[in-house]
Formats: C-alpha cells, sequence, structure tokens
C-alpha cells in the first residue's frame, strides 16, 4: 500500500504545479477538439480533489492499523480523539492524516453550499427583473427576453426557467444569419449545461486558491465552453455568421454599460479575438486531436483508480481484530 500511496501525494503534488503548463501545450488540440478538452480539464480537477482526500484517508488508516469499514471508522474516532487532545505520539500522525482530509471535505461543502445559494439567489432576482422589464418569446424550446436598450447584448441564465436575453440593440444591429447564430450559441449552452461544470470548477478554484490547476481549469473550462457553444452555431448557421456576430457585439460594447449577471453565460465575454480567429482558420485533424487527448486522460482516470485501490482494501478487509482490540490473524501468525 506504501507505493500506491506514494503516488497519490506525488500526483496531487506534480499535477497541482505542472499540470496547467503542460495542459496549455496541448491547446491546439482542444481547439479541435473542445468537448473532450473540457472533459479532460473537469477529469483532471476532480481527480485532483479526490486524490487529495484518498491520501489522507488511507495514510490515516495505515498509520493508525484500521482495516475494514468498521476498522477505518474506528480508526477515524481514534484519530478525532487524537486532534481533540493528543495523549499517544504514535496517534499524531494519523491524527494530521486525518485532519487534513476532513478539512479539505469541509472547505469544498462550504464553499459549494456558498456557491450555491448565491447562484439560486442572483438568478432568482435576474428572473423578476426580466418578467417587469422585458418581452417574452419562445425559440426552438426555449424562452427568450427581448430587453428594451440600444447597446449589444445577448446572454442566457441557466437553472430552473432558462431564459436567453437579447437586446433591441443586438436584434437591429445583427443581420438575420448572426442573430440566429448568436441564438444558437446561446441555446447550446443551456443545452449543453454548462453552467454545472462552470460552477463546479468555479467552486473547486474558490475553495483552493492556492493550486494553480484549479485556478487555471476554471478559466480554461469557461473557454472551452465558449468553444463548443462555437461550434454548435456554427454548425447550424455558418463559422463565419458566428464570427461576424461576435465582431459586431464586442466592437459596438466597448463603451457599453449593460451590465450582464455574473450567473450568466455571454455570447461576448472575453477571449472574442481568439474566438474570431478559431472560428476563421483552419484547424487541427479532429481525429489526431481526439486520439490525444483521450490518451492525456488516463492520467486522472489511473489516479483515480489507484485512489479506488487504496480506499477498498480498507473497506473489505475483516474489521474484527481491530473493532475488538485483539491481533488479527496474519499478526498472530508473525
Amino acid at each position: 500500500m506504501t507505493p500506491l500511496l506514494i503516488g497519490l501525494f506525488a500526483y496531487t503534488a506534480a499535477l497541482a504545479a505542472w499540470g496547467p503548463r503542460l495542459m496549455r501545450a496541448c491547446r491546439r488540440w482542444q481547439s479541435a477538439a473542445p468537448r473532450l478538452g473540457l472533459v479532460l480539464w473537469a477529469t483532471l480537477a476532480t481527480s485532483w480533489v479526490v486524490s487529495m482526500i484518498s491520501a489522507g484517508l488511507a495514510a490515516m488508516a495505515q498509520l493508525s492499523g484500521g482495516l475494514g469499514l468498521a476498522g477505518l471508522l474506528h480508526a477515524c474516532l481514534r484519530a478525532l480523539l487524537a486532534i481533540i487532545g493528543v495523549r499517544d505520539l504514535a496517534d499524531a500522525p494519523a491524527a494530521i492524516a486525518l485532519l487534513g482530509s476532513v478539512l479539505v471535505i469541509v472547505r469544498l461543502f462550504a464553499v459549494a453550499a456558498h456557491h450555491a445559494r448565491q447562484t439560486r439567489r442572483h438568478r432568482k432576482l435576474h428572473r423578476h427583473a426580466l418578467l417587469s422589464s422585458s418581452g417574452t418569446i419562445v425559440r426552438n424550446g426555449i424562452r427568450v427576453a427581448v430587453v428594451e436598450t440600444e447597446q449589444l447584448a445577448a446572454y442566457c441564465v441557466p437553472g430552473r426557467g432558462s431564459t436567453v436575453v437579447l437586446t433591441t440593440g443586438a436584434l437591429r444591429r445583427l443581420v438575420p444569419a448572426e442573430r440566429d447564430a448568436v441564438l444558437a450559441h446561446e441555446i447550446a449552452h443551456l443545452r449543453g449545461k454548462h453552467h454545472l461544470v462552470l460552477g463546479w470548477a468555479a467552486i473547486l478554484a474558490r475553495a483552493f486558491p492556492f493550486v494553480p490547476l484549479l485556478k487555471a481549469a476554471s478559466q480554461e473550462i469557461a473557454r472551452l465552453a465558449e468553444w463548443i457553444a462555437d461550434d454548435q452555431a456554427g454548425r447550424r448557421h455558418g463559422n463565419r455568421a458566428v464570427a461576424r456576430a461576435l465582431t459586431v457585439m464586442a466592437t459596438s460594447n466597448r463603451k457599453s454599460t449593460i451590465r450582464v449577471p455574473k450567473t450568466a453565460l455571454a455570447a461576448v465575454g472575453s477571449g472574442v479575438p481568439e474566438r474570431v480567429r478559431r472560428l476563421v482558420q483552419p484547424r487541427a485533424a479532429v481525429r489526431s486531436a481526439c486520439w490525444r487527448i483521450v490518451a492525456a486522460l488516463t492520467l486522472p482516470l489511473l489516479a483515480l483508480v489507484v485512489a479506488a485501490a487504496v480506499l477498498v482494501p480498507c473497506a473489505t478487509a475483516d474489521p474484527t481484530p481491530i473493532c475488538a482490540g485483539r491481533a488479527s490473524v496474519t499478526d498472530s501468525a508473525y
């Protein structure tokens, strides 16, 4: 078990420090297959957190002699008591290992709960504001709210009662093909449930701001979500129509005062020049990019398998000896 533990700790340390640099070197492949790139970034970030928690729990179980699920719980109780008041120095390493995993879990749940409450409240307030200040139509099964202003804006408010918001300025300035492309872009965000993976990445980045990987993952996942929506809109209305719509809205909004909610996904945010270049320039071969990204996915998947290999023996071994305070059969044999 010790080599697996060492491997988990090495994986979390190396990935946290050098993961972003390695992944950004693969941006050209992700541009060709952004959906797979998004899965890769989300899996990397998740595997880092799971590996941290698993390594701490497994180290605690090994240091305290925990065997089996009941033995693991018994070891957790012993380590918890040791945290409150360490009476035996031999229990200190197990207590520290458990404390690390508990802090990671508590921090993650606290940030997730705060993020969920804040997001729900902001979206609810914005929907009420839209009902009182805009007209509503239905397009492709999605509610579209039209806000009266000469400024150009388009964004979607996901969640319950998903809504796409367009301004009258955008409706007037964009030609029909560009307007349809912008709507298709926002609808792609809603139907793809991009807000869920974006929310998960934001939670991880806020919970552990000292980890470069998680900060980079939040930024790259946001970029990839825009690329995915651009591609889906481009397949229906042409890449050049999407590129023209982005250019018109970006250049017209340099002095815009319209406020897009933080919980919304805007058609024109950051990275517009890069998105326009990507739409109009040739890309890497999709098949080659898919193979490379799938190969890269083996790293986080292997880490998750290793985490399972560490914890499953703790949950399946016989817990009777340690819980009863007797020597195990293997111990008595020696």
